[in-house]
This record gives structure tokens, C-alpha cells and sequence, in this order.
């Protein structure tokens, strides 16, 4: 039977959606077509109608989780003014929690795909890059809303948090098993130091 284009738009998300989540909890060499399309409930024939090839299957997983990423910090800067705080301090407690360590496959794209990434393609290192620059400029944004401070400074002060957030969270999760007090030593006081700073910097 023919299908839709409606049919073909949702069954390629579908594909995303799943290679986006084994690529962050097994990683982009340890994943196979085959693993994605039988996550997602389709034959291993129909991958070719959608991608080129897993590299580009890659490249388009990579740049749809920067997406839904993006978005995420988007919503702290689309807030109305007194609701901006709050927002960028609920998501700074959701990035450290124990939920988003403990998780098979990181949420973050640059905590799932930071050390990964740069034995991949050139493809899928510009999807990379292209994200993580759209990300550092929407994190910015937020901040300039957010923090009594000079616009100029915010995507410099959006680097300063996103480097603090990542690395916690990685460090975090390489230790999770073995030493679980310090990985929680490392995400409360990372938690603790970019809340103060935040709420610090904040406008009266």
C-alpha cells in the first residue's frame, strides 16, 4: 500500500526520534541502522526512502535534538519578565538533577555527543557545531533578560554557564556508580553556584 506523505513525514521522525535516543545512550559507532529502524517499528528497506546513509541519519538525529534543546532555553527568554528568573533557575535545577544524570542517555547533546563527536563525519560535526552555536546564542538571550548586565557580556556569560553545566554534568555521570557521594557533591555545588549567581545578578 502507498503511504502518505503525512505517513513518510511521521514515520522519518519516528527514525529520528529513536536514533537520537540510542545515539545518546550507546553513541553514534556502537548504533547500527538496523538497531534504529527496529526501535522504531519499521524494516530495515525502508531507511534508504528517508537518508543517504547513517552518516546522514546522524547529522539530522544530531541536529534534532540540538532543536528540541534550543527550545528548551528558548522558553526561559519567551517569558514574561517576572516569570524569566524562575524559569532559567528551573532549568538549571533540572539539567543538575539526579533524574537527568542517572538517565541512560543524556539529555544535553554536549554531555551525550561532546567526546563522541569529533571522531565523527564533517557532516554530522557541523550539525554539532551548528546547534551548539544556536544553543550558546539562545542561552544568551535568556541571560541578557535575566541578569542586571550589559547585553554585549551575555554570550560570554552564556559560555561561562553552559561549560560550569556540562562539565558537572558529565563529571557527574563518569562517576555516578562508583562514587556516588561525589557525584553528588558535584552537582550540588555546581547547582548552588550558578543559582547564586544568578539570583545575585538579577535585576531589582
Amino acid at each position: 500500500m502507498r503511504i502518505t506523505k503525512a505517513n513518510a513525514a511521521e514515520n522519518k521522525a519516528r527514525v529520528l526520534d529513536e536514533a537520537g535516543r540510542l545515539f545518546r545512550a550507546r553513541g553514534f559507532e556502537s548504533t547500527g541502522v538496523a538497531d534504529v529502524m527496529h526501535a522504531a517499528g519499521l524494516t530495515h528497506g525502508g531507511f534508504y526512502n528517508h537518508f543517504k546513509s547513517k552518516d546522514d541519519l546522524e547529522a539530522q538525529a544530531c541536529a534534532r535534538i540540538f532543536e528540541a534543546a534550543v527550545a528548551r532555553v528558548a522558553n526561559v527568554a519567551d517569558a514574561p519578565p517576572a516569570e524569566r528568573l524562575p524559569r532559567l533557575l528551573d532549568y538549571v535545577r533540572s539539567y543538575l538533577s539526579t533524574r537527568a544524570r542517572d538517565a541512560d542517555g543524556a539529555r544535553c547533546p554536549m554531555v551525550a555527543f561532546g567526546a563522541d563527536v569529533s571522531r565523527q563525519s564533517a557532516n554530522v560535526q557541523a550539525a554539532y557545531a551548528e546547534g551548539l552555536a544556536r544553543y550558546l546564542e539562545a542561552l544568551a538571550r535568556a541571560i541578557a533578560q535575566t541578569r542586571d548586565a550589559e547585553p554585549t557580556i551575555a554570550p560570554f556569560l552564556a559560555i561561562d554557564m553552559l561549560t560550569r553545566l556540562v562539565g558537572a554534568l558529565t563529571l557527574a555521570r563518569s562517576v555516578a556508580k562508583s562514587d556516588p557521594a561525589l557525584s553528588n557533591q558535584i552537582l550540588a555545588r555546581t547547582l548552588e553556584q550558578v543559582m547564586e549567581e544568578a539570583k545575585a545578578h538579577a535585576p531589582l
